[in-house]
């Protein structure tokens, strides 16, 4: 009788460890929901902005920062979405990943909606920025100019035309960053807006498909 009654006692303990064990598989779940939070693609956005990468001059070639530097994510406009923007060479990487969605037409008018605001918010920024920019290639370059010049007349070294170089590259990479320190934050709140209105009008499984696609 003891014994039986050792053996119902390590049964039901050997049970409820079971049921215990068994729970935790069921309720052990993977939260993908931080990796789709919109704020990624936000914040992805504003770093790209804020760390564009200069190309260096030579005796034959002029500093540049690509696309003016400008993220792609900033330049969306509402012509991209038009049959002509499409039918472009490169076609932005935006709206490739829409593409893919299959969109109701409900959802390519709200979204056409959303881009034409987002194109107005930034439009006074985006013109102020590359108006900036225009001006500090100008200065960069009469400079490079300048220096290339002194080489070729030999009043200058390779050396000490390399090293003005790099100085250049750092007064162009300084004012850059001063530019888009003006612009940062109404630029990415404009795209802040954008976004979070893009995922209103996505479906759960749309936008998961668009962030995988996007990042």
């Amino acid at each position: 009788m003891k014994r039986n009654l050792i053996y119902t006692g390590l049964a039901l303990v050997s049970f409820a460890l079971l049921m215990v064990t068994g729970c935790k598989k069921e309720t052990t779940a993977v939260d993908t929901s931080a990796q789709y939070d919109a704020q990624l693609l936000i914040s992805d956005a504003d770093n790209a902005y804020n760390n564009t990468n200069v190309t260096e001059g030579t005796e034959t070639t002029e500093f540049y920062a690509e696309n003016e530097g400008l993220p792609e994510m900033y330049t969306i406009t509402e012509e991209d979405m038009d049959s002509a923007g499409f039918k472009r060479t490169k076609e932005k990487r935006f709206f490739t990943c829409l593409k893919k969605l299959d969109l109701t037409d409900t959802q390519t008018k709200r979204i056409r909606m959303s881009v034409r605001a987002f194109e107005e918010c930034k439009s006074a920024d985006i013109r102020a920025h590359r108006e900036a920019y225009a001006k500090l290639l100008t200065r960069i370059e009469n400079l490079r100019k300048e220096y290339a010049a002194q080489l070729k007349n030999g009043k200058i070294t390779k050396a000490q035309f390399e090293a003005k170089m790099k100085e250049l590259r750092s007064d162009f990479e300084t004012s850059l960053k001063v530019i888009k320190a003006s612009y940062a934050k109404r630029l990415n709140a404009c795209y802040e807006k954008f976004m979070r209105a893009l995922k209103e009008v996505l479906t759960e499984r749309q936008w998961k498909a668009f962030v995988d696609c996007y990042r």
